[in-house]
């Protein structure tokens, strides 16, 4: 995130940008459940006297679930907009590497991802949404659908916080070699037992404006974009001009 980080330097001279690693690296990234990574993300911000006076958050795959659960969980007084790049907010069915496996070790490794096992082992078992399973994820699901407020009990507070901010801006890539399905980053997923993407209309979470996407839709605070670069490139040169273009102005905290 360093390119980035960079550029928005170069942008606002003087702001202050502060990069923050969960944990060691790629390691923690992969094997440190999402709960934790949260909460260490929200210990890193309330530490950090730079950030009191506020802030705006930007998070990049993974990340965007980092920071958006931050802004729901840790109530932070003064966050501004939340820029979330590729992000993962409609969860994740088909990662690559899953896809690689040989079928009988596939369906072995999907059956058991909802296990309180895998969901405490594995980061990205806690936004696993399979849509042919999606009883035991509303359930089981230990991070995604608890943050998404798609399970029995719901929290209001997770809404409430998210509508505190002034900007919640998204973005998905058309070429994104990743995420899946693409428009996950939107907060569209796959509908239940098909492969088929439901558009915001058909979804629970906006039909019953669970953590208040719609609320932001219709008040003109959610901000929607298309990016074209493989996933790996969103924070670097060839995403740059897309970035320039309709991202450095939610930076400007006085919006």
């Amino acid at each position: 995130m360093n390119e980035l980080a960079g550029w928005i330097n170069e942008t606002y001279p003087g702001i202050y940008v502060r990069n923050i690693e969960i944990g060691n690296g790629y390691e923690d990234s992969l094997f440190m459940p999402m709960n934790k990574q949260v909460e260490l993300f929200c210990q890193q911000i309330f530490s950090d006297e730079n950030l009191k006076d506020g802030f705006s958050l930007l998070g990049f795959s993974q990340g965007s679930l980092i920071t958006r659960a931050a802004v729901q969980r840790c109530s932070f007084p003064n966050a501004y907009n939340l820029i979330t790049l590729s992000g993962i907010h409609g969860g994740e069915f088909g990662i690559p590497y899953i896809e690689l496996l040989p079928p009988k070790l596939r369906e072995f490794a999907t059956k058991y991802m909802y296990t309180d096992y895998v969901q405490k082992l594995i980061s990205f078992a806690g936004y696993w949404r399979d849509p042919y399973q999606l009883d035991k994820y509303y359930t089981e699901s230990q991070f995604l659908s608890v943050i998404n407020n798609e399970g029995k009990t719901r929290n209001e507070t997770y809404r409430q916080n998210l509508l505190k901010l002034n900007a919640f801006v998204m973005t998905y890539s058309d070429i994104d070699e990743i995420i899946s399905p693409l428009e996950s980053g939107w907060f569209m997923s796959y509908g239940p037992n098909s492969l088929k993407v439901q558009l915001w209309n058909d979804s629970r979470e906006f039909q019953e404006d669970l953590v208040g996407m719609r609320t932001h839709l219709d008040q003109g605070r959610l901000h929607t974009y298309i990016s074209h670069c493989k996933h790996q490139d969103n924070p670097h040169k060839p995403n740059k001009e897309f970035l320039f273009k309709n991202i450095m102005q939610y930076f400007n905290n006085t919006l």
